[in-house]
C-alpha cells in the first residue's frame, strides 16, 4: 500500500511539473506577442505624430 502511495505521489509531482512548465511556456509566448504589439503600436504612433508635425509645419 505504501508503494502505491509513493508511485501516486511521484505521478502527481510529474503532472504538476508538466502543468507548470506548459503554463510558463504559454506565458512567455503571450509576453512575446504583447511585446510585438506594443512595438508596432509605438511605431504607428511615431509615424502618425511625424505626419501631423509635417502638416502643421506647412
Amino acid at each position: 500500500m505504501e508503494r502505491v502511495s509513493s508511485i501516486a505521489m511521484d505521478i502527481l509531482v510529474w503532472v504538476v511539473f508538466a502543468v507548470l512548465f506548459v503554463g510558463a511556456a504559454l506565458l512567455v509566448k503571450v509576453a512575446a506577442a504583447l511585446l510585438v504589439v506594443l512595438v508596432v503600436l509605438a511605431l504607428a504612433l511615431g509615424l502618425t505624430l511625424r505626419m501631423l508635425r509635417r502638416r502643421r509645419a506647412r
